[in-house]
Formats: C-alpha cells, structure tokens, sequence
C-alpha cells in the first residue's frame, strides 16, 4: 500500500524545531503554524486525537517512556495513512498531533496550542502580532473566570482532580469563539488509539463538540467479497494485535481483509 502524503507532517516537525530553538510559547507557536498555513496555502479540516503517552503501548509495562511515545507515535501514524487510503480523511488537511516531538511546555502548554490548532483562531492579516497578543490575553482572563488552577493542571495529583481543570480549560477556549471571536475550527475529531486513557484526548473531544466539530469513531468495514478491496496494512495489523493483547482500544484487524469507516460517536 503507497503511503498517502500528509503536508502537516513536515511543517509540524519544523515547528518543533521552531519552538525548542526560540523558547515559543504555545500562542507564539500559534502563530507560526499560522503564517506557515497561509504561506503554504495550507488549510486542516482534521484532527488525529490519540494516546501519546497515557495509553496505547504505555499499557505495557516493559517499555521505558521513549520507547512509549516512539511506538504510540507510529501506531498513530500507520492508522492515520490506513484511514487516507480507505478515503475516511484527507491526508493534505489532517493534523496529526502526535509529529510534534519533544518540547519545553508542560502538560497545559500542549493543550493551550492544541485548543488553538483545533479553535482555528483566525488573524487580521498585517495584524498577526497584534491579535496573537490578544488572543493569549483573551485566554488568560477566561482562564481566570473559569478558576483554571493550571498547577493543579500539571501537577502530580490524581486524574480526578486534574481532569477537572483540563475541562475548565476547554470551556475557557470555546468561551472565546462563543463569544464572538474569529475562528474557523476543525470540523472532524477523529478518536484514534486508546483515547479514553488519555486526558489530553478526552479534552479535546469535549472542546471539538463545544465548538461544534464532528467527533468519529474508526470501525471496521468487513465487505462480503474481501479479496476485491486491497489488505489492511500488514504493519498496522501486526501493530494492533499488539495493543489489543494488552488491552488498549482500537480495532481487530485478525483476518487481514478489512477496511477502515469513520462513524460518528454517540
């Protein structure tokens, strides 16, 4: 099966250089990603939610946490080309969160570009300076009158207690289109792996049906006469047997003749 191409893979790979070479913060990386967008002519209409390091092969014990994301990052990314190749998505508009690598932001940071990759935050154009300044000063003060405790956010505490600041943080960003601000958001989240492991990803799936994006599940097509479609990648069945056997939510791929459907979750 040819890999389809996916433009966001490299630009996002840049922008981690970007970001760990200028000390960027989130908005700041906004913005680039931005004005890269609109050099390229680039636009997305996909976000590619997953477990990076909560869920998917974390579930296995053995593995040191590089080797977590290192695998996650690769489960994620076979998925996402199956799911091109069946024509579930558009590969030239699909985000893939998981080709930013490793950055100086903590836990909270990531989600503060990430609701603005999926919020679409939109700038006037020789203006860009000016409505990113605004934009994190409107955040900040949302922040507030939700009472977001960002170090409750990233500390150590329990799930729990954290989840609940992770939501606050996700009204306080879809406050800021509610009320009128200039975005164009994602219109498609897709749940990829193992997804309700992770809080980052059911985050997002609570922020995308804020702002009123699809949410899709991937099920699994099994036609009547398999052998007239092409064969799931033997990588990404080997890959997900794997996680299967270990527990983690995707899809079975046993018999090598399926094919993959987003359908909207409930």
């Amino acid at each position: 099966m040819a890999n389809p191409d996916f433009l966001y893979r490299p630009v996002l790979e840049e922008l981690t250089e970007e970001v760990n070479a200028q000390a960027l913060d989130p908005f700041e990386a906004y913005r680039w990603l931005y004005e890269k967008q609109e050099a390229q002519g680039l636009s997305s209409e996909t976000y590619l939610s997953t477990s990076i390091t909560s869920g998917g092969h974390a579930r296995d014990n053995s593995l040191e946490m590089r080797e977590v994301i290192a695998r996650n990052t690769e489960s994620a990314q076979l998925l996402a080309e199956q799911l091109a190749a069946d024509g579930q998505i558009d590969p030239n508009r699909a985000i893939e969160p998981v080709s930013v690598g490793k950055t100086h932001w903590n836990q909270a940071e990531f989600m503060e570009f990430w609701f603005c990759v999926i919020g679409g935050y939109r700038f006037t154009p020789g203006f860009v300076a000016r409505d990113v300044d605004s934009l994190r000063t409107s955040a900040q003060q949302s922040f507030r009158s939700h009472e977001l405790d960002i170090d409750l956010m990233v500390s150590k505490a329990d799930a729990e207690a954290r989840a609940q600041e992770y939501f606050k943080m996700s009204n306080a960003f879809a406050q800021l289109i509610t009320d009128g601000g200039d975005a164009a958001p994602i219109s498609t989240i897709v749940r990829m792996i193992d997804t309700n492991m992770s809080l980052g990803s059911q985050t997002e799936r609570a922020f995308g049906r804020q702002i009123g994006a699809k949410v899709m599940n991937i099920s699994v097509v099994r036609p009547a006469a398999p052998d007239d479609l092409e064969q799931v990648n033997r990588v990404l069945a080997t890959d997900t047997a794997r996680l299967i056997k270990f527990g983690a939510t995707v899809f079975d791929t046993s018999d090598n003749k399926v094919r993959l459907m987003l359908t909207e979750a409930a």
